[in-house]
């Protein structure tokens, strides 16, 4: 047996709410500029009427104020058929606007002409009504464009940051793929290096695995981890380096000069990583002399500045446009927005330098 509960009831609104709708979101700015409006409307009545400024005065301030009042309770932009519900707040306060003229002038002032029966028996004051009628329906279809539009472009901005966020988590999902593969070849390459090394040189073979442990050591925590250190990064590339050097023998010499006060810096994981492996594989292998890396960082004030130089055998026709820079490119865009740069320039007589500008984020 299966029981409903009981439907609860819809208790309708307090009659203050709705009397005092009108007033929501309301700000003295807004006030000010409403009645800046119909004092500009009461200088140009004045131009062609004969009596004094009050008069226009106030009749537009009752009929602005009015007319702003129940479109604002009514708040047209944020529902459906905006122009139908605009058109029958502005007529409601014409009506309200043009029975507070006849209080504030006759009622309350004693301006003759201003009877509550001459509402209807004069023909020159009900065109006064049509005229505030008109005025009102046009000055606020004026802010219910602009809202919309208003309102279009925040949409906008908001749909572009929600793109820019699911960017970066892509460009994030990437760099956990890239990292988890930790270059298979590279490793497989290595353990048979050691392994070769260990049976005509167990010395340098113990070498060689202390710096496979380093790189390991450096490597695998950012596994779990979505940022970095510039020192995290700069100890996984000299243990990379490192081996390198051992299978290259003195065809590849490195240097590292980082100032420890940018070692705590925040860096983007494996970028640093693939700037080196790019210096060593495209710059110094392909050269029969070799070559060096070196690696530099400086603090140039707002601004970080990672480099890495080799004196190998320069840029390539195709190196520069590779999709590992592409990417590379990317994750920067994705990460700073216009705020990081990247740069990979030839150095003469040969050579290149990779460098990576970030904004400063102290520790």
């Amino acid at each position: 047996m299966t029981t409903s509960a009981p439907t609860s009831t819809l208790r309708p609104s307090p009659w203050w709410t709705l009397a005092f709708a009108g007033f929501y979101g309301i700000s003295w700015q807004i006030v000010a500029l409403i009645l800046a409006i119909n004092s500009g409307y009461a200088a140009m009545m004045s131009i062609e009427d004969t009596r004094p400024f009050w008069h226009p005065f106030i009749t537009t301030q009752c009929f602005g104020l009015a007319i702003a009042y129940f479109v604002n309770a009514a708040a047209p932009w944020y529902k459906t058929r905006p122009l139908l519900r605009l058109a029958c707040a502005v007529a409601m306060g014409t009506a309200v606007g043009y029975f507070l003229v006849f209080l504030v002038k006759g009622a309350i002032i004693g301006e003759p002409g201003y009877r509550f029966v001459d509402m209807f028996s004069d023909s020159h004051k009900a065109y006064t009504l049509l005229s505030g009628f008109g005025n009102g329906l046009f000055v606020s279809l004026f802010f219910l464009i602009q809202f919309r539009e208003a309102r279009s472009r925040s949409e906008l901005l908001r749909a572009e940051a929600d793109r820019n966020l699911l960017s970066k988590q892509a460009i994030e999902a990437e760099l956990k793929l890239m990292q988890a593969q930790v270059e298979p070849h590279f490793l497989f390459n290595t353990l048979a290096s050691v392994q070769f090394l260990a049976e005509t040189d167990p010395p340098k073979a113990s070498l060689m695995l202390g710096h496979l442990i380093a790189y390991l050591r450096s490597a695998l925590p950012q596994l779990r981890s979505n940022s970095t250190t510039l020192g995290q990064e700069s100890a996984l590339a000299q243990a990379y380096l490192s081996i390198m050097q051992m299978r290259m023998g003195t065809r590849l010499r490195f240097a590292i000069d980082i100032p420890e006060e940018l070692r705590a810096h925040r860096f983007p994981p494996m970028l640093l990583m693939s700037l080196v492996e790019n210096a060593v594989r495209h710059g110094i292998e392909p050269q029969a002399d070799g070559g060096t890396v070196r690696l530099e960082a400086r603090r140039d004030g707002a601004r970080v500045t990672v480099s890495v130089i080799d004196d190998g055998r320069g840029l390539g026709a195709k190196i520069g446009n590779g999709v590992g820079l592409t990417n590379l490119r990317g994750r920067l865009a994705a990460l700073y927005a216009d705020k990081a740069r990247f740069t990979l320039e030839e150095i003469a007589p040969h050579g290149a330098r990779a460098t990576v500008e970030l904004p400063h984020e102290p520790a």
